[in-house]
């Protein structure tokens, strides 16, 4: 099924709206780092030429009693590279690594880059169309060029990925805690396709597709939330593609944003749909209590793409 224009408009105005109400209470839920980043950077870094490895430093999970459990502090992450020179492996002080960032939030990924690559000069480039989420990054060296840009508005009106944004092309890009808020099939293979094109060739691109569905209490919760969602914003159900939910955020009376749960056959599917262009480095799951809330695919552009 192929979802309507102005449904996807309703549902991307919710979710906008969502999140400038939020902003606040949502930012303080999420100020540590996924544990899947830190299998991300150490695959991306590696293809790269840089031998990675990423370190756990805490064993003692701390969840969220909210829905959104799988995006919540599991532990203080840390990651480490070693340079191995005598490789032809780049020193640490010759390492520059730039990085594109779509849908930044309050930039913790980028405070967790720090940390995973201590000794390398990054130039990020993040976009997102929250700028009051934004507003609330700090505790950062690294130089960021921030642009805000309505990301989804621009793809459900036809534009290509690359016209909705004017970052440099980089060495990796990463898109965490997004896809889930694109609205149908057609729009998220575009913006998959759209992070291979800000990679230089042989340069890699991580996402995170949410599963939240797979975790009883979420789903019992997001039924609930759904239906109300639905009723109040006058969607007819039908309009939605499975997989489609309206989640709610702390009991808060009207605050819904839309959320898509992955199953394995879409991602095989997404996966499917770049494979002339780049190919999987890695894929995995991670994040949240049961270690599998978040699927992982790491890409990496093909030479002639």
């Amino acid at each position: 099924m192929t979802m309507d224009t102005k449904t996807a408009e309703i549902l991307c105005k919710t979710t906008a709206d969502f999140y400038r109400a939020q902003a606040a209470s949502f930012s303080a839920t999420r100020t540590a780092p996924w544990h899947g980043w830190v299998r991300c950077v150490d695959a991306m870094t590696k293809a790269l030429g840089v031998m990675g490895r990423g370190v756990l430093s805490s064993a003692h999970a701390q969840f969220s009693e909210d829905e959104d459990v799988s995006h919540e502090s599991s532990g203080f992450l840390k990651g480490a590279i070693d340079y191995l020179a005598d490789e032809g492996i780049p020193s640490a002080n010759s390492l520059v690594l730039s990085v594109f960032d779509l849908a930044c939030g309050n930039l913790r990924f980028e405070r967790y880059l720090e940390e995973a690559l201590p000794d390398a000069s990054l130039h990020i480039y993040a976009v997102d169309s929250c700028d009051e989420l934004v507003a609330f990054a700090d505790g950062l060296s690294a130089p960021v060029t921030y642009e805000s840009s309505d990301i989804v508005g621009g793809l459900i009106d036809g534009s290509p990925l690359f016209r909705l944004h004017h970052a440099p092309q980089s060495d990796m890009a990463v898109s965490f805690g997004f896809l889930h808020h694109v609205p149908g099939e057609e729009l998220r293979v575009r913006v998959l396709e759209g992070l291979i094109d800000a990679v230089r060739p042989e340069g890699c691109v991580a996402v995170s597709l949410w599963q939240f569905m797979n975790n009883p209490a979420l789903a019992a919760k997001a039924e609930v939330t759904h239906a109300q969602a639905i009723k109040a914003l006058g969607l007819a159900p039908g309009k939605l593609d499975e997989g489609d939910y309206l989640l709610g955020w702390k009991n808060v009376e009207g605050a819904w944003r839309y959320c898509h749960h992955f199953s394995d056959e879409e991602v095989g599917r997404l996966v499917a749909a770049v494979s002339n262009r780049a190919h999987v480095i890695d894929s995995f799951e991670a994040d949240g209590r049961t270690g599998a809330m978040n699927r992982y695919v790491v890409l990496q552009k093909d030479v002639c793409a």
